[in-house]
């Protein structure tokens, strides 16, 4: 056998069709050396190296949940803190994921991951590669950290939650039918938050409801047959089995496994608060719960390594972690709200948190911005969180300089136009939006048809209602239902138009 794991063979006819994932032994000893020398060099600060070395050892042992994987992670998270940048392009090209070898594929996935762990991209393609190698455990360690991600990140593609609602019920399958009941059930938990970000963002969705549903009822199956211990115990091979499944088996052991893991991450920490990715995996436990009390802790760690390195990433995480009790807050006051939407306090008490919120993120990204003054894709944020708060003339010029990165090139354009149709600037607004679609990479996908509705209406509110009519005609093609293009198109054929 070569050092570097393949997928089993497929079933036999004496076989069973699962074709689950095993490490051979052989393999494990071999990883576990390039997972310890991955520790001595990311405990000197060395995280390229010790990012190069946890990959090198996954590529034996995919699935190594302890030695490899969560520590993949925190110098992942630590080496990104110290200002450490993602893979270029050429690195990029070299680590392919498009090969016919699935494992080989996610290793290059984790390793992309490694350099960038906040990239949702890198994210799912551990997932989908993972659930397509049958590597159950993998998915159980990545989902939740999808999920939250999902729940963080902005509105994604409807298809992306579709796609990954998908892999995580083929991989918790597996887990069943191996009878890997605790696998199981962080993977379904997984996919019912992720199809609650589908939910929120796309509450016409037939579809996510229904994954919503699929995962649930497997949930509620498995729980059941985990809470009776059918079949469970027994299948524990080593003491090694039994110690992770004590950690995966969050849903029956929340409060005293994860006081005990913030005890263990916080007696490393102090005895080498010079490690920085002590601190880092110290923080990632107390945030692990959601708890005020914990969060408010990992906050002042932050604020006090940033104030006596003067490294301001620590500031910057502690600022995501303040964001995210923000949206917390705001979600809760949604929540009540919907359930009582004729109460006049609390519509008054939502409003004002949001735009609270909406000014303090303004007065961080600011703050980011002077701090890292060529990083173009906070220029975009900011000029986001200025647009929502009315602030054109600030946001405008903002957009302009934002289009130098490629990622938010369009996106930049596309609200250069909304902005310039907000002001009355239609003829400006119109040449804008029209220069973006030539510019497009696709003419498909949600910001091509942002671009084709906010041009339909730019032409519309220019009064060349002829031109307009076309614009939403093309639309419609694309998406029927799209905002309020269809009733638009139908006043101007009707002669009936309204502004």
């Amino acid at each position: 056998m070569t050092d570097h794991a393949q997928p089993p063979a497929g079933p036999t006819a004496d076989a069973p069709a699962i074709a689950r994932w095993v490490t051979p032994p052989e393999n494990r000893t071999k990883a576990r050396r390039f997972f310890e020398h991955a520790k001595k060099a990311a405990e000197t600060r060395n995280y390229d190296y010790a990012v190069k070395l946890y990959t090198d050892g996954l590529a034996l042992w995919p699935d190594a949940m302890d030695d490899g994987l969560k520590p993949l992670r925190v110098v992942a998270t630590a080496r990104k803190l110290d200002g450490g940048k993602p893979a270029g392009f050429l690195e990029s090209r070299r680590r392919a994921i498009s090969g016919k070898d699935f494992l080989k594929n996610l290793n290059n996935a984790l390793y992309l991951f490694g350099l960038d762990p906040t990239h949702v991209g890198h994210m799912e393609q551990i997932l989908y590669l993972a659930a397509a190698a049958k590597c159950d455990r993998v998915v159980q360690w990545i989902a939740p950290v999808l999920a939250d991600a999902y729940h963080n990140a902005k509105k994604q593609a409807e298809s992306h939650y579709s796609k990954t609602c998908e892999a995580m019920n083929v991989a918790a399958d597996l887990a069943m039918t191996v009878q890997e009941d605790a696998i199981a059930m962080d993977i379904l938990n997984a996919a019912i938050a992720v199809s609650q970000s589908w939910v929120e963002h796309y509450p016409n969705s037939t579809d996510a409801p229904r994954a919503r549903s699929n995962a649930t009822g497997k949930l509620t199956i498995v729980k059941g047959r985990f809470d009776r211990g059918d079949n469970f115990t027994e299948s524990l091979k080593d003491a090694e089995g039994q110690a992770d499944i004590r950690d995966r088996a969050r849903t029956v052991h929340i409060p005293d496994r994860a006081q005990e893991l913030i005890a263990k991450a916080r007696k490393e920490y102090e005895a080498n608060p010079q490690v920085v990715g002590k601190l880092t995996a110290l923080v990632e436990r107390m945030l692990a719960g959601e708890d005020a009390a914990m969060e408010n802790e990992a906050i002042a760690l932050l604020e006090k390594e940033y104030a006596a390195a003067g490294n301001y990433a620590f500031k910057v995480k502690a600022d995501e972690i303040r964001v995210r009790q923000w949206d917390r807050h705001r979600r809760e006051l949604a929540n009540r709200l919907k359930a009582d939407p004729n109460n006049a306090a609390l519509k008054e008490e939502f409003s004002r948190a949001t735009a609270d919120q909406l000014q303090r993120e303004i007065a961080i990204l600011e703050e980011r911005a002077a701090e890292y003054p060529t990083e173009m894709r906070l220029r975009f944020q900011l000029a986001m969180r200025l647009y929502q708060a009315g602030r054109l003339d600030e946001a405008i010029p903002l957009f302009q300089m934002a289009q130098a990165d490629g990622r938010s090139r369009t996106e930049s354009r596309l609200f250069i136009g909304r902005c310039f149709l907000d002001k009355g600037f239609h003829e400006q607004a119109v040449g804008t939006l029209q220069k973006a679609l030539e510019d497009a990479d696709t003419t498909t996908g949600r910001l091509a048809l942002e671009l084709n509705y906010w041009l339909g209406r730019s032409l519309e509110a220019m009064g060349d209602l002829a031109q307009a009519r076309q614009r939403y005609g093309h639309l419609i093609t694309l998406d029927y239902n799209f905002r309020d293009a269809r009733q638009r198109l139908e006043q101007l054929v009707s002669g009936n138009h309204q502004q």
